[in-house]
This record gives C-alpha cells, sequence and structure tokens, in this order.
C-alpha cells in the first residue's frame, strides 16, 4: 500500500477505486484533441497532420 493519503495507481487498478484515483490526481488538458490524436496515431495507415 502506499505511504502517502493518495492511491496509486496499481493500488486503484486492484482496489477498482479508479474513480477516487482520477479525483486525487486531476489533470488539465483537451480531451477532445487528446482523442483525435490517439485515434490517429492508432490508425493502420496514418495521415499527415492537419489532413
Amino acid at each position: 500500500m502506499s505511504r502517502g493519503k493518495h492511491l496509486s495507481l496499481e493500488e486503484a487498478r486492484k482496489l477498482g477505486k479508479l474513480d477516487q484515483f482520477a479525483k486525487e490526481h486531476e489533470a488539465e488538458g483537451d480531451e477532445k484533441k487528446f482523442d483525435a490524436l490517439l485515434k490517429d496515431i492508432a490508425r493502420d495507415n496514418p495521415q499527415k497532420p492537419g489532413k
């Protein structure tokens, strides 16, 4: 178990507490841009950026 007050990702996964982990480790970002980038990276036939 972690020694601090926050769960580690591994602990949260094992204990089924990923929602608690997400609340404790908030991040700022653009979810739509991230999802689009991830889909582009995962494609079999990627295009050049902006196309």
